[in-house]
């Protein structure tokens, strides 16, 4: 009688196991490293199954972008600098993804980690980059995921299920390209220097306006430290009166514009803080004549005492009168 009671609760227990629960048995959780010298490089995902089912541009469509995988988002961790698909990535851990089309695939690589794996968030993204296609004479069960070292310092990432496989060759790099590095414009008016000091991000694959630059969202207006305006003289721009001194420069970008503003805070933390605002220029747009990359500030067209102010990534250009007040 023990026993028959035991056995009705089991059938009971399994009848009401949550769905995520039940999809991680179908697709269990696996991982893979590959250590290269002293380092080491890991990936870890959910494994689903054919199980009769067509896969590619059917339970994987084509066109969105897909977890690589099964339940919680695929991990990528490395312990060293490398560079990816021709990528610079620093060490870290991230989320994996891919972009499966018809014509080929696009490997992602995405900042969010913990995540489970329908919670994508594109403006998040590191960067992307062309995965090399083969196919398999016979078709592969189980979703695999595999590293191979080609090298003392290098390796390749292969994905293979159905007949597809996907793979991009990676290796250590101890001088990986600053991801957004300081940069400076200036200019000189009436004989005074006015200065921008910013970081410029680089594109890596991603959408930028709307995405890695959300809309009707404040944005420091670069990267990493906080983008600083020094002069040396009171300036007008579009009638807005700035006194000489140093400020920290914010923006607002829309879809139809772009405000530029100019803070009292103190440079230092990019935080950004709408009591400290000292003026806020509309700036004009235009599409850019060919894609601008990395970020970019400049001063261009200095007369002595007027210049212009531009700012440009992408396919988007801002633009801006300054002048030294008289």
């Amino acid at each position: 009688m023990k026993t028959i009671i035991a056995f009705t609760l089991a059938l009971g227990c399994a009848a009401t196991l949550p769905a995520p629960v039940q999809g991680q048995l179908q697709s269990p959780r696996d991982s893979v490293s590959l250590s290269l010298d002293t380092n080491r490089v890991s990936i870890g995902y959910g494994r689903p199954s054919m199980r009769g089912r067509k896969i590619m541009g059917d339970l994987v469509p084509w066109n969105k972008v897909w977890r690589t995988g099964a339940n919680a988002a695929t991990h990528l961790t490395t312990s060293f600098d490398m560079v990816i698909g021709g990528m610079p990535l620093p060490r870290g851990k991230y989320t994996f993804w891919t972009l499966p089309s018809p014509s080929g695939w696009i490997f992602i690589v995405n900042k969010q980690t913990g995540q489970w794996g329908t919670h994508y968030d594109e403006g998040q993204d590191f960067g992307r980059f062309k995965a090399t296609m083969t196919t398999t004479p016979a078709a592969v069960e189980t979703l695999t995921i595999s590293l191979k070292a080609t090298g003392e310092t290098s390796g390749v990432l292969t994905l293979s299920w159905e007949n597809t496989v996907a793979s991009t060759a990676f290796e250590k790099s101890d001088h990986i390209r600053p991801i957004s590095p300081g940069d400076s414009t200036s200019v000189m008016l009436n004989g005074a220097l006015v200065k921008i000091i910013y970081s410029r991000p680089f594109m890596r694959g991603r959408t930028i306006w709307g995405a890695v630059v959300p809309m009707d969202s404040i944005w420091r207006t670069g990267a990493n430290n906080a983008t600083v305006l020094s002069t040396e003289t009171d300036l007008e721009v579009n009638k807005l009166r700035i006194p000489k001194g140093t400020y920290t420069l914010y923006s607002l970008p829309t879809e139809k514009g772009f405000t530029l503003i100019v803070s009292k805070k103190p440079p230092g933390s990019a935080e950004y803080d709408k009591s400290q605002d000292l003026v806020r220029i509309e700036m004009h747009q235009e599409k850019a004549a060919s894609v601008i990359d990395p970020f970019t500030i400049r001063f261009e067209a200095p007369t002595g005492r007027t210049t212009q102010l531009m700012l440009g990534w992408g396919d988007r250009i801002y633009t801006a009168e300054v002048a030294a007040h008289e």
